[in-house]
């Protein structure tokens, strides 16, 4: 027989291709779930992104439709044909820009209905709109939304995020 020091490279090879047979598929096996995870994050940003670009869109189309207003059309004023002025109760914010605000989100895949002017309270919301549409020389529409995480109940009593966006616009243009 012959002795293995005279074939130390052959011996040796096999013995260390056989103890490493099993590590790529473990590392494998470590990296895919943080990856996945980096993508499913990476997703939900882009998400929070473009409700962002939309919000700012909806603000931009409130500001323009509000700004191009009757004379008059302030908050405070209700402008015929389209809503009644002594009703009382309607404004021409509530008649013009709302509307147009929720169907441009509503247009682009988020629920209307879940967008909010100004402020969560709608007391305080009230208060800013008013000062708001006093101003004679200018317009401004502020809207926030609510995004949920969909991280299921481990935050579930976490506040919503708000993203939020705004537009001011000259009156009349």
């Amino acid at each position: 027989m012959k002795p293995l020091a005279i074939y130390p490279h052959r011996y040796r090879r096999e013995i260390t291709r056989r103890s490493e047979q099993g590590q790529s598929f473990i590392e494998f096996a470590l990296i895919v779930p943080i990856l996945f995870l980096m993508l499913v994050g990476v997703s939900f940003i882009a998400q929070g992104f473009n409700l962002q670009m939309v919000l700012y869109g909806a603000a931009y189309e409130g500001v323009r439709v509000w700004a191009r207003n009757p004379a008059g059309g302030d908050n405070n004023h209700c402008s015929p044909p389209a809503c009644d002025p002594n009703s009382g109760t309607e404004t021409n914010f509530d008649r013009y820009v709302v509307p147009a605000v929720r169907q441009y989100v509503t247009n682009n895949g988020y629920d209307g209905s879940r967008v909010i002017f100004y402020n969560d309270d709608p007391g305080k919301s009230k208060d800013e709109l008013d000062l708001i549409g006093r101003d004679p020389g200018k317009v401004e529409v502020s809207l926030f939304y609510p995004y949920d995480l969909p991280i299921g109940n481990f935050a579930g009593g976490f506040q919503p995020i708000m993203i939020g966006a705004s537009c001011t616009m000259k009156r009349g243009s």
